[in-house]
């Protein structure tokens, strides 16, 4: 006769989340203390309820066709098998991956099934619960609860092992790995006995419990004694620590020689002395793999076994959360490395949640509004309050622009100016962040930094003021010029002098370029002083663009210029500085083509907008630029033979925003460019 371990006892003593269900109904017989921490309930709360309603959602179809095979399976007993398609989307379940077995709590009796849950790669097991000392490895049982067709092995009623009448269950796996040394057997029944020989009554008895250990999904390992010697280990335990099956009766010291000094040693003596059930989170050992210290990180838990209120043994389970604890420790490097580049950077961070308003700032976020006060930041007090007037309309502007994803896509990036609440002091500052939306295109949070670029705003002031003095300065000697050049045209008129005329009017078209050219300058100056004004009012825009195209005709020869008209519409918009924008876009096209290429200009109106572009056959420009070419003074090195200074497309684009439109390009190297804008139509008043 053989005995074995009772098997519901040692599936509850596992310690990683476990519940036994009927093989019919479904329906949670038991459970386990990591099962119901798991969650957060009693066993008294979830006894009778069906997996379906413990997990939180209907089960797939192929679920109850799983637990049917696996109950109809010839064996009477199996091993941890993963449940194919059982993926739960409800935290805490979606943490884990699930396994089920089937068995008997003894021969002939009704089957059971055990549903394993265990953690996914990569996430930390939160299996780490306090254990009463009074508690043991196993529910125990009286000789009154000992089943049918059985007797009391021992005459201790605390043992929880039990002896089977008939023949031992067969396994048809392959053996645990199982230290073949002898033992001295007992004599008699009720005798005091040593650990030795306890060990020794056990020992035939744990066929179903070694094939359990060997085939858990969890790597698992049996020590005995006080000198831990290594009794049942499963693979996965074995490829854990880097040995083969040769540990195997072998002490914890030779058989891991490397963890001498290492504090996993004290936490396994903790749980052998104390008999406490002992979870470790987390902790470092160096183990000898392939020849080479490896430090890993681990989650740890023993679990004492006992009998009669002696611990005899170990059983230990371990988890590898290193990629886990590496990538943490990744992430907190970059974490740090994001601040001290924002240190460096002197940016200052934001972070609003859309849906119940709340508004943090960093301290260097506070600084730049004038705020010295550690209180909660309120948007209208803390942000609309300390904007510079003159901005604070184009700033609310701004922002219901950028919380409308289909128009931003939640893409934040302005200038503006503050005066701090308290030192009254006038900073100019660069935001940048981005709004995140539900499903529902709702905004759900707005982050971003700020940056002071208030002493590069004075800089580009004082360049700009210059820059405005030197044009007015040549435009005094420029009128001059243009004046006497038009009194020889008249003169070379009356006297029929054809090469003279032509010489003048070369002339001529060469001041008006230079005069087109100091005037480009003063208005990047005025824009920047915020002196620039769009006059509004209502004419026909066809009308402006014949004018545009007579006077390129005029001007340039060469070039094969063609307008495409298709009625005559009407905008309200600043005539003048439209025409700047046309003869910029216009007179690009031309310096960047060939002699003899086309040039056609068209329009279309889409809904409330007009749609103007110019297009040509030039030399192109490549992806990485296009996205610069409005930016201040940015020119493309294509040919350094083209004369320019980098602020046409500037003046545009600032010119197209102030009328709330839109300016981009189009283009492939090689083959030419489409350089297109919109403005709203528009209506008077």
């Amino acid at each position: 006769m053989l005995t074995i371990i009772n098997s519901t006892n040692f599936i509850l003593s596992v310690p990683i989340p476990i519940c036994i269900i009927d093989s019919d109904s479904l329906k949670l017989e038991d459970a386990n203390a990591p099962f119901l921490d798991v969650l957060h309930r009693s066993l008294k709360e979830i006894s009778g309820l069906s997996l379906p309603d413990i997990l939180g959602h209907e089960l797939p179809l192929t679920i109850p066709a799983f637990f049917l095979a696996l109950k109809n399976a010839s064996h009477h007993i199996s091993i941890p098998i993963q449940i194919p398609g059982l993926e739960s989307h409800i935290t805490p379940f979606s943490n884990y991956n699930y396994f089920a077995s089937k068995f008997e709590e003894a021969p002939g009796t009704q089957l059971k099934i055990a549903v394993w849950l265990i953690a996914k790669p990569g996430l930390a097991m939160e299996q780490n619960r306090t254990v009463n000392d009074d508690k043991i490895l196993v529910n125990q049982k009286s000789a009154g609860e000992i089943p049918p067709g059985t007797k009391s092995a021992f005459n201790r009623q605390n043992i929880e092992y039990i002896q089977v009448t008939g023949e031992s269950i067969q396994m048809e796996t392959e053996p645990a790995h199982i230290a073949k040394d002898d033992v001295p057997k007992i004599e008699a029944e009720g005798m005091p006995q040593t650990p030795a020989e306890t060990w020794t009554q056990l020992e035939a008895s744990r066929e179903w419990f070694k094939n359990m250990v060997r085939s858990s999904p969890v790597p698992m390992l049996i020590t005995k004694g006080e000198n831990m010697v290594f009794d049942v280990i499963n693979n996965a335990m074995l490829n854990l620590i880097g040995k083969d099956s040769s540990i195997l009766g072998k002490p914890w010291f030779e058989a891991i020689p490397e963890l001498a000094g290492q504090p996993v040693v004290d936490e396994l003596f903790y749980a052998y002395r104390t008999g406490l059930n002992h979870h470790v989170a987390g902790v470092g050992i160096s183990l000898i793999k392939n020849g080479e210290p490896t430090l890993g990180y681990y989650d740890l838990t023993y679990t004492p076994l006992k009998v009669d209120g002696k611990v005899i043994g170990l059983m230990q389970t371990a988890t590898d959360i290193t990629e886990h604890v590496t990538s943490k420790e990744k992430l907190q490097k970059a974490y740090e490395q994001i601040r001290l580049s924002k240190e460096a950077a002197q940016l200052g961070t934001f972070d609003m949640n859309m849906v119940t308003g709340h508004l943090q700032w960093d301290d260097r976020c506070r600084l730049l509004f004038g705020i010295s006060h550690s209180n909660e930041i309120e948007f209208e007090r803390d942000f609309l309050r300390n904007l510079h007037p003159d901005d604070l309309e184009r700033i609310n502007a701004v922002l219901a622009h950028v919380f409308d994803k289909q128009a931003s896509n939640g893409i934040y990036d302005v200038e503006y100016r503050t005066i701090g609440f308290e030192d009254k002091r006038l900073r100019w500052i660069r935001a940048k962040g981005q709004v995140y939306f539900d499903t529902n295109d709702k905004p759900l949070r707005f982050i971003g930094s700020v940056l002071d670029i208030t002493e590069q705003k004075e800089d580009e002031q004082r360049k700009n003021d210059f820059i405005g003095m030197a044009s007015h300065e040549l435009k005094t000697p420029l009128t001059s010029i243009n004046g006497y050049l038009q009194l020889l045209h008249y003169h070379a008129h009356l006297n029929s002098e054809d090469r003279m005329l032509a010489t003048i009017e070369k002339s001529l078209n060469q001041v008006k370029r230079m005069t087109r050219m100091i005037d480009g300058f003063l208005n990047v100056s005025r824009l920047e002083s915020g002196k620039i004004a769009i006059d509004k009012q209502l004419f026909e825009i066809t009308d402006l663009l014949k004018e545009v195209c007579e006077e390129t005709t005029t001007l340039t020869t060469g070039y094969e210029v063609n307008l495409h008209l298709d009625g005559e519409v009407t905008v309200y918009a600043d005539r003048s500085k439209l025409n700047q924008v046309l003869q910029n876009l216009i007179g690009n096209a031309i310096k960047y083509s060939d002699l003899g290429s086309k040039v056609d200009i068209q329009y279309t109106v889409d809904r409330d907008q007009i749609i103007i572009s110019v297009i040509d056959q030039g030399i192109g420009i490549k992806p990485e630029h296009q996205q610069k070419l409005f930016d201040r003074y940015y020119r493309v090195e294509n040919d350094s033979t083209i004369a320019g200074f980098g602020i046409g497309l500037y003046l545009c684009a600032e010119i197209v925003t102030r009328h709330q439109g839109k300016i981009w390009v189009e283009s492939e190297f090689g083959k030419g460019s489409t350089f297109s804008f919109s403005i709203p139509l528009g209506a008077a008043g």
